[in-house]
């Protein structure tokens, strides 16, 4: 009889065990749409985000003649009246042209976003270099390479409303711009995803989102493909 009462605690010590195991992996993290979500409205240009200020470097660059100094802006930018994305940042533009050849503009700024799948509260600093400028560089298109850092918190406003508190780090990778036009044509962007979630669970992770033209590309992170729209930030799984 002993014994069996013995087996039996040993039994239920095991059953209680295995459910305290159970309940820890039930602790939330972040998933991989929710990551994707903070990559999308972090790169496009509906939320003034990174795309928004290459653009800005590319349009500069072509109408400022050879300037060899470096000039200071800061002002305040705003989505437009009824936009899908509503935002408001304070910006700092540190810009002009580093020798013939290459445009640089160097950023940060603060403020805060909502989207429909997400809400971020954020500031952001970055450098970019536009190269191919030079009137002995005979080739179509500009290239612009460099790199953004996004550290903020992020709040889904769609599911069960999780907050993510992290850094969103972006390679850009010879992005080119039409030098006709200075429309972008094609690029690569490499963004990581670090940080740790409301429940405190820490988590790191990479997309490589490609640019296929007309603000539209894809973006494939933690073995899943997404279609991006690079205007709205809406993505979907690509089939």
């Amino acid at each position: 009889m002993k014994n069996f009462r013995l087996i039996s605690v040993l039994l239920l010590t095991v059953l209680m065990l295995s459910g305290c195991k159970k309940d820890d992996k039930t602790v939330s993290e972040a998933t991989t749409e929710e990551v994707a979500s903070i990559m999308v409205t972090s790169f496009c240009t509906g939320s003034a985000g990174t795309l928004t200020q290459m653009e800005d470097a590319v349009e500069m660059a072509m109408s400022s003649g050879s300037k060899s100094m470096m000039y200071d802006s800061s002002f305040t930018i705003s989505n437009t009246p009824g936009a899908t994305i509503t935002y408001q940042y304070v910006m700092n533009y540190d810009f002009g042209f580093v020798n013939l050849n290459t445009f640089q503009l160097a950023y940060d700024a603060s403020g805060n976003y909502s989207s429909p799948s997400i809400s971020g509260d954020i500031s952001t600093s970055g450098t970019l270099g536009l190269s191919g400028l030079s009137i002995y560089d005979l080739s179509a298109f500009y290239s612009l390479n460099g790199n953004a850092l996004r550290n903020g918190t992020f709040t889904m406003n769609i599911g069960d409303n999780n907050s993510i508190s992290g850094t969103v780090t972006t390679t850009i990778t010879n992005f080119k711009f039409l030098k006709t036009t200075g429309l972008c044509e094609s690029g690569t962007a490499n963004i990581v995803v670090s940080g740790s979630t409301s429940s405190g669970k820490d988590f790191s992770l990479t997309g490589i989102l490609v640019y296929e033209g007309n603000h539209v590309g894809s973006l494939t992170i933690n073995g899943k493909t997404y279609s991006v729209n690079l205007t709205s930030g809406v993505f979907g799984l690509r089939m």
